[in-house]
């Protein structure tokens, strides 16, 4: 077997490995003929130290090294020591003489190898056990392993010769012992593991022994405990009676109860077939179930006495009933399913009144009902009037018309009844829906309370976060979903939940929002019954439903507020402290402890007089409510209908405001929205089933307005005819349908409430928007209007057009009082706050309709007409240019000035035959358009008089204040009291002052002045602020010589031409000064060009350039600021 490596061997024992070297060095032939290693060693390292460990166990060597197996090395071995001993040489063999001699020393040799060999083995087996990584080495090297360093291995290689092959023989040795190996090590783990295997057998019997031993003491103590529980409440027996149980003995019955129920349901008390019982506990067994059957019996009495009552549920009696028997079911362990079900009964009692309700047989009694009343109503009404209606003539055409006049009587007065009979059902039906909602809701909220503000004495558990703990029936899904969802809204990015929080768990919620999430489900299968033939008395309800549920939250908002602010007052650990009476099982203390919603409690006092106190302390929900003072009769003192569906129907008057009911979780709920399938919760569908019945009978009298003409000429083709425009009659038809609608929120009229006004304002404003649309079409094209100054006539076109005006007018004062006139005029002088509430919010939400006919008259008619008007007048001024300031004062001159000869008139003709035909607000707008177009184009006419002698400039003055006073005069005529200094703000009246005061400017009469400083003494002026730049550049080229042309001769224009580049039609002035300063710098370059060939002849002043140019910057500054 090969020697391990020098480091293996020299890691292996300090005995083993010196035992082996002083082996070595005494016989050096073991070296020499390789029976040490797998490498066979040549002569020249005979002599080197050891390199290698011990051979093999078996004594056989690697394999081939160096052409010497393992066999010829040891009969070489054995011929040297016949040959006379280590370092002998051949030729000392001849002292043998005998063959018998031979064989001797032959065997002893042989021997000597064999012991040599066994000493080794011996050695290299303890090397191996002590050192097995130098055995093991060669083997992992062989399949590809290496042990050693790569420094170890590069000194080896350089030892060894390179070479690192092992032998497969050497190899099949290694595995060979490591197997021997294992097996030892297999025969100590086996022993190990028996003596470890009797230890845990003993331990185990032990163990078993003592758990019996533990067990069956368990099992005595719930034994025991069984027998102790069972004697509290076993003199009970079934004798449990809800007439005359004490709260205390039923709470202290259910802890027993649970106790009990829980150690029988233990394995160690119950025992399967087969196995033997305890006699003890099955002889309590049928005792205990009893004892839980009546426990069980009597709390479910106590839950249904309460849910049976709903007008006492809110007394501070019921909620310590109710407290009590939530405590039972939560020793019972039933607290979550008893409260489900108990709001799952107030949901059913809430579905049930709106299945009565939204119910087509309901619609048809309603209707029936009406009918009926109202035909004998009618009938009764009838018959008195007989007599009086009956015919004294006695004429049979007479007798007749006397038939037909009671027939129309008749009908009219049954279709008055009819209604208001109708209206009243309605409002009966939604009154006594909302009673039952509200009772459900009170029972809902009761319980929600109590469980929010009861903890157990005991656990100092909170009863609602045991509830919350449980899952959410399904019952309750789509209730649970909306709230998550407002949950994750409210959330931050990141945190969305898929169930509800404690934070947010309410049970009261969840009954609400599937309250109304079920109410509007069954909305819309009624209005989709039969293919909606129901959807007009459908959303007829609308209004007394919307009434009666706001009625109905308000008082629940205002319940809901006292009980909070009660249970406040009361503590807050009221409800689950232990009083002095309290038992040891706990959690009977606060029973009948009426401080648990504010009021007190005394022994020995009956539940009337609790409840009472209970009333007047914290405040029953819709039985005697602490608010109740605040409340008025929404009828009023007058009223004589005094039924309880008109009460329901109109708003009551509450403690909390109309804004925060409005803004309450409970309305909004109730109140619907649109989810993202399309469908609508709550009392949505309904209203928008109203809001689309509104816009149809609102719609109905545009049918027949704005009719289209049509008329043939006398060879029969179409000649287009300007439609006809509704009649007064028309206009008042469509007057009382827009109060007849807006009457529907009116408490006494239409059964509503108040804050449907801006509803039904929302559906005025699309019918009138509907109706502006129809009168755009209706109008006709004026942008060729002339005004005929002779004759004073108006075009057929324009004529129609102001008739429409006038339609609009009158609909917008109809709008504008719609509100006043039908929610306070009526009641005047005993109007109230609300009324006029309503009116103003009426006001409000109709005001988009009065802004788009003001916007339709404006855009189609009265800026046509300004335009057309204002393009007459600029050709008036037009001829002032015709030489009118030029003549002297001569005999010939024409009588009259200009205004007086080419304005007056025009203005008296536009006065007669457009203003006056115009509604007054519209006329003021036309009269104030056309005297604001007249003074700027005035003023801009007459600054570019050129030349203004002083003749000229007296005419002029003449007329300034002719025009004044005709404007005036047309202004008057224009309906209004307004004077021109207060037109346009002012601003045309202040330049047509100031332009009298240019006209005797005298600044330029100094020559010694230089133009900066005839400019600075001009910007000094106070009027100059008054005029725009260009007038006053304008006006400068008066002055000016004859080569600075004109700006409207610069540009080849006609001064009537050149003003309309001014002057908008429109009267608009800001967009003409840029161009006109622009104009005016083209005009004094040119001037400079030419000027150097005006010698001495010029006839004005040449500064008048040069003052142009330095004015013209600071005057636009000062505008623009």
């Amino acid at each position: 077997m090969a020697a391990p490596a020098a480091p293996a061997a020299a890691a292996a024992p300090a005995g083993a490995a010196a035992a082996l070297a002083l082996l070595l060095r005494e016989d050096p032939l073991l070296l020499q003929h390789g029976l040490t290693s797998h490498r066979g060693l040549s002569a020249e390292d005979s002599d080197a130290p050891p390199t290698g460990g011990a051979p093999g166990a078996d004594g056989e060597g690697e394999g081939e090294c160096s052409g010497i197996n393992q066999d010829g090395a040891a009969h070489a071995y054995a011929a040297a020591l016949l040959q006379g001993g280590v370092g002998g040489s051949a030729g000392s063999a001849g002292w043998m003489t005998s063959s018998g001699e031979y064989r001797q020393r032959a065997t002893e040799a042989l021997a000597e190898v064999d012991r040599k060999l066994a000493l080794v083995e011996s050695l290299s087996q303890r090397i191996s056990r002590e050192a097995p990584e130098a055995v093991a080495g060669p083997l992992l090297r062989l399949h590809g392993f290496e042990l050693a360093t790569e420094e170890d291995g590069e000194v080896e290689a350089k030892k060894n010769g390179g070479g690192n092959l092992a032998t497969l023989t050497a190899t099949r040795g290694k595995a060979e012992r490591l197997e021997r190996q294992s097996q030892l090590l297999d025969t100590v783990a086996k022993r190990v593991e028996s003596t470890l295997q009797r230890g845990a057998t003993r331990m185990e019997s032990a163990t078993a022994r003592l758990s019996r031993v533990l067990e069956l003491s368990a099992t005595l103590k719930m034994t025991l405990r069984l027998q102790f529980e069972a004697r509290k409440v076993l003199h009970a027996g079934s004798g449990l009676d809800l007439t005359v149980v004490d709260l205390r003995d039923l709470t202290r019955a259910a802890a027993s109860v649970a106790a009990m129920e829980e150690l029988l349901a233990h394995p160690s008390l119950t025992h399967g077939e087969g196995e033997g019982t305890i006699d003890v506990v099955e002889h309590l067994r049928p005792p205990a179930e009893r004892v839980a059957s009546s426990v069980r019996k009597s709390a479910a009495g106590l839950m249904d006495e309460l849910q049976s009552h709903p007008s006492s549920s809110g007394t501070a009696a019921s909620l310590t009933r109710l407290g009590a028997t939530l405590q039972v079911y939560f020793h019972l362990g039933e607290l979550p399913d008893a409260a489900w079900n108990a709001v799952s009964s107030a949901l059913n009692a809430a579905e049930r009144a709106g299945a009565g309700l939204f119910h087509p047989a309901a619609l048809k009694k309603m209707t029936d009902s009406a009918q009926s009343e109202a035909k004998t109503l009618a009938e009764a009404e009838m018959a008195k009037t007989k007599d009086r209606g009956a015919d004294d003539d006695g004429g049979k055409g007479k007798a007749k018309e006397s038939h037909r006049q009671r027939k129309k009587q008749y009908e009219a007065t049954y279709n008055r009844l009819y209604r208001r009979k109708l209206r009243e059902k309605r409002a009966a039906a939604a009154g006594k829906w909302s009673t039952a909602v509200a009772d459900a809701a009170a029972r809902a909220w009761n319980l929600h309370r109590v469980l929010a503000r009861r903890n157990d004495p005991a656990s100092r558990r909170n009863f609602l976060e045991v509830v919350s703990e449980s899952p959410v029936p399904t019952e309750f899904a789509g209730a649970e979903a909306r709230l998550v969802e407002l949950q994750n809204r409210n959330a931050s990015e990141g945190s969305a939940a898929t169930t509800l929080s404690k934070a947010n768990f309410s049970l009261f919620a969840l009954f609400w929002g599937q309250l109304s999430i079920g109410l509007g489900g069954r909305i819309r299968r009624l209005l989709n019954y039969d293919n909606g033939a129901l959807g007009p008395d459908v959303a007829a309800l609308f209004p007394a439903v919307r009434s009666a549920a706001l009625s109905m939250v308000a008082e629940l908002c205002d319940a809901m507020q006292m009980g909070l602010s009660s249970l406040d007052r009361a503590g807050g650990d009221g409800l689950s402290s232990a009083g002095g009476g309290g038992g040891v099982m706990g959690g009977s203390a606060g029973l009948e402890d009426a401080a648990f919603l504010g009021g007190g409690a005394r022994g020995g006092v009956d539940d009337d007089d609790c409840v009472s106190r209970a009333d007047e302390a914290a405040g029953g929900l819709f039985g005697a409510t602490a608010d109740s003072w605040t409340r008025v009769d929404p009828l009023g003192a007058a009223g004589s209908d005094d039924t309880p569906g008109s009460r329901a129907g109109a708003a009551a008057a509450s403690a909390s405001s109309t804004a925060a009911v409005f803004s309450s979780a409970e309305w909004i709920a109730l109140r619907g929205e649109e989810t993202a399938d399309g469908t609508c919760t709550g009392l949505l569908a309904l209203q928008k089933a109203f809001l689309e019945e509104s816009k149809t009978r609102l719609r109905a009298p545009l049918e027949f307005l704005f009719p289209e003409a049509v008329a043939v000429d006398e060879n029969g083709a179409a000649v287009p005819v300007l439609p006809a425009l509704p009649s007064r009659y028309d206009l008042a038809k469509l007057d009382a349908t827009i109060r007849e609608e807006l009457s529907l929120a009116d408490p006494r009229q239409g059964g509503g409430d108040l804050g449907m006004a801006a509803m039904i304002g929302a559906a005025v404003v699309a019918m009138l928007r509907e109706f502006c649309g129809m009168a755009e079409r209706a109008i006709g094209d004026t942008a060729d209007e002339k005004v005929d100054v002779r004759s004073g006539q108006v075009s057929e076109t324009m004529s129609h057009n102001l008739a429409v005006a006038g339609v609009m007018s009158a609909l917008a004062s109809f709008v504008s009082n719609a509100g006043e006139n039908t929610f306070v005029a009526p009641y005047r002088p005993a109007q109230s706050s609300q009324h006029e509430e309503a009116a103003r919010s009426c006001r409000a939400a109709l005001l988009p309709a009065l802004k788009e006919i003001d916007s339709l008259v404006k855009a189609t008619i009265l800026d046509p007409l300004c335009r057309a008007l204002n393009r007459q007048v600029a050709l008036a001024l037009a001829k002032m240019h015709r030489g009118t300031y030029l003549q002297e004062s001569s005999g010939d001159q024409p009588s009259g000035s200009f205004v007086q000869i080419y304005l007056s008139d025009l203005f008296d003709t536009i006065a007669n035959a457009y203003l006056s035909r115009l509604p007054n607000d519209f006329a003021v707008s036309v009269a104030s358009s056309v005297a604001t177009f007249s003074i700027y184009a005035f003023v801009s006419n007459a600054a570019l008089l050129r030349p203004l002698g002083e003749a000229g400039r007296l005419r002029l003055t003449q007329d300034l204040a002719d025009f004044e006073l005709a404007l005036e005069q047309l202004v008057f005529k224009g309906g209004t009291s307004l004077s021109l200094s207060q037109i346009a703000g002012g601003k045309p009246y202040a330049e047509l002052r100031a332009v009298r005061q240019l006209l005797y400017w005298t600044a330029l009469e100094d020559k010694t002045l230089s133009p900066a400083e005839v400019a600075r003494g001009l910007l000094r002026d106070a009027w100059v602020k008054d005029l725009r730049p260009s007038t006053l550049f304008h006006f400068l080229f008066s002055f000016a010589p004859a080569l600075l042309t004109s700006p409207h001769h610069f540009k080849r224009m006609e001064a009537g031409d050149y003003v309309g580049t001014l002057v908008k039609l429109d009267a608009s002035v800001d967009d003409g000064e840029a161009s006109a300063w622009m104009t005016t710098m083209a005009c004094c370059d040119a001037y400079q060009q030419r000027e150097s060939v005006d010698g001495a002849i010029a006839n004005g002043d040449r500064r008048i350039g040069a003052i142009l140019m330095v004015l013209g910057p600071e005057l636009l500054r000062r505008r623009r600021q």
